[in-house]
């Protein structure tokens, strides 16, 4: 706001000062009360991304499933409070580590190979079973549910992941 003020005041200024023909004078004055719409239709559509960020923010997070979202490297962008849960860990320790940290080791491997199939783009979502290994306490066995983020013009951005306790 404070550089659209200050290009407002400079144009004013402007005006006041160098313009003496009427018709360019008017149509400086009609420039600037056009910004000043735009402006106020930026100012909404930006309060109206804030609400939209903070409702996604608020489904995500108080899900009913554990949900994590990982880059293309494997790395945790973004979990739940569900999987916080799962994983026995707090958001600080979570976010950034690698979503394999987190599976039993001697599944690793065949986790690992999945992933990467999916974001070659060998795999279509898919599901399956595999060890869980939380921070703290017993492994056990979870079902995972992974879908690619497509970009739009070079593959995979990351995956989104739906993890839940098998029965």
């Amino acid at each position: 706001m404070t550089t659209v003020g200050a290009v407002r005041e400079l144009m004013l200024k402007r005006l006041e000062t160098e313009l003496a023909d009427s018709d360019a004078k008017r149509d400086l004055e009609m420039a600037l009360e056009e910004i000043d719409v735009m402006w106020e239709e930026l100012q909404g559509q930006a309060a109206l991304l804030v609400r939209e960020n903070e409702r996604y923010a608020e489904f995500f997070e108080f899900a009913p499933d554990a949900y994590l979202i990982t880059d293309a490297g494997g790395k945790i962008r973004e979990a739940n409070q569900v999987a916080l849960e799962l994983l026995k860990a707090p958001r600080e320790q979570v976010v950034g580590a690698t979503l394999s940290e987190y599976i039993a080791e001697a599944d690793r491997v065949p986790f690992l190979t999945r992933t990467v199939g999916l974001l070659l783009g060998a795999a279509k979502p898919m599901a399956w079973q595999t060890r869980l290994q939380p921070l703290e306490g017993e492994g056990f066995v979870a079902e995972f549910s992974v879908r690619a983020i497509p970009l739009k013009k070079s593959g995979v951005g990351g995956l989104c992941w739906l993890i839940r306790a098998a029965s």
